[in-house]
């Protein structure tokens, strides 16, 4: 009996999913079909410059990217039944990793590498620990085996950590926990949480970084584009997270103020943010007289601790009245890491407005087993996007990469799809596809990976079904905490298709090899 109503209640899934495409999803693949066709013939021309500013969805059709291609279905009515068969449906689609979904895959063999030197180190007992040691410098790191960093940089659909957050959380169940790593100081923006931590900041620090438009060209944003301020004494800033390893990136600069640093409420620690003085030997002087000071202007200041495993609470409290700026925490431990540096409204060459010299000596710094770049929607919906003007910004950012970290796999995660439109009705958004087009072709001439998530996800016109399902927001644009789960959880299992194949390819590394690199390393520290 009990296989009966099995059976029975599958034939009804199976007859409501086939309702549900008759109704709405076939009506969405004939117009997005179409769309695909007449998009070709474009109308009005874009502006040369590049605007870092999200755009309004409005604006596509001012440069008439996406005027000839709308696909118009109306708003759906969700019926429970109907509901669960397109979740079913795309969750079939996603749950199995799918052949070729990542274009270039064999750039990714440095990242692959990386993560099969850990895996057996870790299987070996081998992977770096941490003592309890506080200081200003990086010298007194675990060795390269120890935590296998992923830094994912992008615009809304990387800030809110659920994709991020999800896609840590599937890699550290797999190869172990390696702590949140970077995060921004504090609680610079509403909405800004990082899954596995909690932060805070007093009342009086200013943040920058998010606020396009009043960014200058060359400003000291760090390594995530964003950074706190204050010329106040007292204002605190605090971080709880699980960690053996903590960094503070701030600002070192002429003038700058004094913090006191604990952990757990001791191991206090005065960290000093001004910038280190040189001598003049040109000033005149007497042999008695000291020395003429000379600033070096701003450079990256990194404060470096090594804790116990465990929860943390650390704190940071101004000591006077001078400007303190700080950037970000990276909190890890043996393991690996997902992290996330997303900025709302982000588009890829905001990075390129950065000052350089910080974001280039940080990421050296940090030495990523693998970047990944999540950009594409708010560079589809400006404007002022101009294809080549779009394609040298990219190759300028993956030329810095590749120069500060040679040893970095890069993968570029394109747009999702999405629609605009209004309550009652919406049209399948068409205006992506340049950017795709650019995006992958600058991977295939620059040796990258690239993940097309709108093919992912379903292709042109699949972003009604997901906001049907109640995997995506009511905006068309973004997704629901479910719906960044299974994108994440689909993007792990892709890669991890991808790293499966590269062990069957290559005889993991001795361990007797290992453990002399490892010797070698601790050997050749100070």
């Amino acid at each position: 009996m009990s296989r009966i109503h099995s059976n029975a209640r599958k034939a009804a899934v199976a007859l409501a999913a086939l309702l549900v495409w008759l109704l709405v999803g076939a009506a969405t693949v004939q117009f997005a079909a179409a769309a695909k066709k007449k998009h070709t013939a474009q109308a009005g021309t874009a502006s040369k410059a590049h605007s870092t500013t999200r755009g309004r969805a409005a604006s596509s059709s001012a440069r008439g990217r996406s005027a000839t291609s709308r696909a118009n279905y109306a708003a759906p009515h969700a019926h429970i039944v109907q509901r669960e068969a397109v979740i079913e449906e795309i969750s079939d689609r996603l749950k199995e990793p799918a052949p070729h979904a990542i274009s270039y895959l064999g750039s990714l063999e440095g990242f692959y590498s990386q993560l099969a030197a850990y895996e057996q180190a870790r299987r070996a007992g081998i992977v770096a620990g941490a003592g309890t040691v506080a200081g200003t410098g990086s010298d007194a790191r675990s060795g390269p085996l120890s935590t296998v960093r992923v830094l994912q940089w992008g615009d809304s659909h990387t800030a809110a950590d659920m994709f991020t957050g999800e896609a840590r959380r599937v890699f550290q169940s797999e190869f172990g926990d390696g702590g949140v790593g970077y995060l921004y100081a504090g609680h610079p923006f509403p909405g800004y949480h990082i899954l596995g931590s909690t932060a805070s900041q007093s009342s009086g620090w200013a943040t920058a970084g998010n606020k396009f438009q009043q960014l200058t060209d060359g400003e000291a944003l760090g390594m995530g584009g964003i950074r706190i301020s204050t010329e106040r004494a007292g204002e605190t800033v605090s971080l709880d997270t699980p960690c053996s390893t903590l960094d503070l990136q701030y600002l070192q600069q002429p003038g700058g103020g004094s913090l006191r640093f604990t952990d757990n409420g001791s191991n206090a620690t005065m960290i000093q943010t001004g910038a280190a003085a040189t001598t003049d030997p040109t000033a005149n002087q007497s042999a008695t007289e000291a020395a003429v000071p000379v600033s070096t202007g701003i450079e990256p200041g990194v404060f470096h601790y090594t804790c116990t495993p465990g929860e943390h609470h650390f704190e940071l409290t101004t000591q006077d009245s001078a400007s303190v700026t700080l950037f970000g925490w990276v909190a890890t431990q043996p393991g690996v890491t997902w992290e996330c540096l997303g900025i709302n409204g982000a588009v890829a060459p905001l990075i390129l407005r950065w000052n350089q010299n910080l974001f280039t000596d940080y990421l050296r710094a940090n030495q990523p087993a693998l970047v990944v770049l999540a950009y594409g929607t708010n560079e589809a919906a400006s404007a002022a996007f101009d294809e080549a003007t779009y394609r040298q910004s990219l190759f300028n950012i993956l030329t810095t990469i590749r120069q500060v970290a040679p040893d970095a796999s890069v993968l570029f995660v394109g747009p999702p799809d999405r629609s605009i439109g209004g309550r009652r009705s919406w049209r399948t958004f068409t205006g992506t596809d340049s950017v795709i087009a650019v995006q992958r072709d600058v991977c295939r001439q620059f040796g990258c990976a690239y993940w097309d998530q709108r093919q992912r996800m379903g292709g042109l016109g699949a972003m009604q079904r997901w906001v049907y399902a109640g995997w995506a927001q009511p905006d068309h644009t973004h997704f629901t905490g479910d719906g960044y789960r299974a994108l994440a959880d689909a993007l792990v299992s892709d890669l991890m298709a991808g790293y499966q194949a590269y062990k069957e390819r290559h005889s993991a590394p001795t361990v007797s090899a290992l453990q002399g690199e490892n010797d070698g390393i601790a050997r050749s520290r100070p």
